[in-house]
């Protein structure tokens, strides 16, 4: 690996030892787990090289934070590097039947693979889990002819989409040649955290390993201090770095870089000098800041731009971003933006991202974060403007694509973009999230938007966004929640005069699950019968779902119950399934026949509906 590596002796070699099982066909999965910079990133890829030397085929996949990241965005990263380096035979194979499915989240696939029919059309829930079978599935296969590690990168910042998906694989490992590892801050991890209930999930059912990284000793440093700086360190100066650091590597690094920068590790200096006094900032970010602040004022622009961007950002961005712009004291041309991109390569704040040409990314986080928090909050705005605008042009027939990033900027720039954009992509953003099976993830994008939305203002674009607001919570199981926006937006169709989109509420599968038991759904649904097209379908199954209403009243004497459930039910039933007027025979007769007979008919109707009062 790239760069110097010192210590951590030991945690390599549980690493390696889960490595080795991996390659005897021992799917193993461990995570490296300390304090931002304590060095989990810098150890995985250390693991990456002694993988490499064993012969295993290594994948990489990051978390980022927010910014409108689309669903399993970790994993896409990683399959999509595995697609871009085998040929159209191989991946073919590899992938077997489940590269229709798994093009859906990775359009590489598509695109390596062309002519590859949509999967069938299924059921949500069984799409979903095609989709986690399809990954867990191509993983074994493609590790027969070459063992596999998978590194998923700050896991603490992973979209519940790939925890999900994280958890299936790790339950398939067992007879694989391939080893998961995750990285992620146990810092920022309580008990309502989403990684926390995955991690609780896979420790019970004892199915990782977890390496704690902790910070160095002050042999490691001293060592650090020797390799990087080509001088032998003295005790005094060893002691104060280690004391004011407490060992953290991201700290160690940015301290060391900075004395040599400003001459200080030098044979002359650290001779001269009997006792050294570290100063070091109470945060990274000012460590981070101090770094920044060497570099020139146009690298300094240029980076503050593109950490509005995102962790990840693109040439042709800031390119029509910057150049020419007259922001600053002259025009910047592209070669100007150039030379600043250089420089900061140089100094090791970015990086090129590996085999995308003109796509770069922050070494760290924390470095994105510090130039985002020199900003004000005018700027900060304005910035996100311009950049949501910048980006829509540069995506232009695509930019549906990225609507989840588009969406992130124009909610940021709401102030002075206004909402119509943010709404649109957000819509879009939200159904593709909710039909990649991420609805945690959609949950999240609508409620933004709706954030942003005026409190008192009532329209199409607010509808709709209560309508997927609701849907989302609905299929992640917050039922009141989902409940409640879709009744307020078929409230405001019903109103409106839009009473097909009412209706298409009312007889949403989830909306038909969700009314039992919870306030108003008889009345919504009595309106709904009222709305729909009569003899229509959609009447059929508002009136089942009132006839269930009806049967799950427990209040209601069995009389009553009876003639209420019959008045839904059975022109329900004559509309939707011929079966129906035989099976509610049936049950006539069977009753009549005794209370025996009477149990079994029960036994037999309550597995299509509701249990019977």
């Amino acid at each position: 690996a790239g760069g110097v590596f010192v210590g951590r002796k030991a945690e390599l070699g549980e690493l390696k030892a889960a490595l080795e099982d991996a390659l005897s066909g021992k799917g193993r999965m461990v995570t490296l787990v300390g304090e931002p910079g304590i060095g989990k990133t810098r150890t995985a890829e250390e693991l990456r090289t002694f993988a490499g030397l064993r012969g295993m085929k290594v994948l990489w996949g990051r978390c980022y934070e927010g910014q409108g990241v689309p669903p399993y965005w970790p994993w896409v990263q990683a399959i999509r590097d595995y697609v871009h380096e085998r040929d159209a035979s191989e991946l073919r194979s590899d992938l077997g039947s489940a590269a229709a499915v798994i093009a859906e989240i990775v359009p590489d696939v598509r695109d390596a693979l062309p002519g590859l029919e949509p999967p069938p059309e299924v059921g949500r829930d069984e799409a979903r889990f095609r989709l986690l079978d399809s990954v867990a599935t191509f993983l074994k296969a493609a590790s027969r002819s070459r063992p596999l590690m998978l590194v998923l990168d700050d896991l603490h910042w992973a979209d519940d989409a790939s925890l999900g998906l994280l958890q299936f694989v790790a339950r398939e490992l067992g007879n694989a040649r391939v080893l998961v590892v995750g990285t992620y801050r146990d810092v920022e991890l309580n008990r309502q955290h989403p990684l926390a209930e995955t991690l609780a999930e896979l420790t019970r059912e004892r199915l990782f390993t977890r390496v704690l990284l902790r910070g160095l000793t002050a042999e490691d440093i001293g060592h650090f201090i020797s390799l990087t700086s080509g001088v032998e360190p003295p005790k005094g100066l060893v002691t104060a770095v280690h004391r004011e650091t407490e060992g953290n590597p991201l700290f160690v690094t940015e301290v060391v870089r900075l004395l040599v920068q400003e001459g200080e590790l030098t044979p002359e200096t650290t001779r001269e000098r009997e006792s050294w006094v570290i100063r070091i900032p109470e945060s990274v970010r000012e460590v981070i800041g101090r770094r920044l602040n060497r570099l020139s004022g146009r690298c300094n622009e240029v980076l503050t731009v593109a950490a509005v961007v995102g962790r990840e950002f693109e040439m042709r961005a800031l390119s029509a971003l910057i150049t020419g712009d007259g922001n600053g004291a002259e025009p910047m041309t592209e070669g100007m933006l150039l030379d600043a991109l250089e420089e900061a390569l140089e100094a090791r704040v970015i990086e090129e991202v590996p085999g995308s040409v003109g796509r770069y990314q922050f070494t760290h986080a924390l470095i994105q974060e510090t130039l985002t928090d020199g900003l004000s909050l005018t700027r900060t705005v304005r910035l996100h403007a311009r950049v949501a605008d910048t980006l829509e042009s540069l995506y232009g027939d695509r930019a549906d694509e990225h609507a989840a990033d588009l969406a992130h900027h124009f909610a940021q720039a709401e102030t002075i973009l206004g909402t119509e954009k943010l709404f649109a992509y957000s819509l879009i953003a939200g159904a593709n999230a909710f039909d990649a099976h991420a609805y945690e993830n959609a949950e999240a994008i609508y409620q933004t938007a709706l954030t942003n939305a005026d409190p008192d203002t009532a329209d199409d674009d607010i509808a709709a966004l209560l309508t997927g607001l609701g849907k989302a919570q609905g299929a992640a199981l917050k039922w009141n929640d989902g409940w409640k926006n879709l009744t307020r937006a078929f409230a405001y169709y019903d109103k409106s005069g839009d009473h097909e989109s009412a209706v298409a509420i009312a007889t949403f599968p989830d909306a038909r699950s969700l009314a039992r038991g919870l306030t108003g759904a008889t009345s919504l649904m009595r309106r709904a019968s009222q709305l729909a097209e009569p003899d229509s379908l959609a009447e059929g199954r508002i009136l089942t779902t009132l006839g269930r209403l009806s049967a799950t009243n427990r209040a209601t004497i069995k009389g009553r119950w009876r003639r209420s459930a019959v008045r839904w039910m059975w022109p329900a039933y004559e509309r939707i399934a011929g079966w129906s007027l035989t099976l509610w025979r049936l049950g006539a007769r069977r009753m009549s026949s005794g209370a025996s007979t009477g149990r079994a008919w029960r036994r037999q109707i309550e597995p299509w509906g509701s249990p019977l009062p």
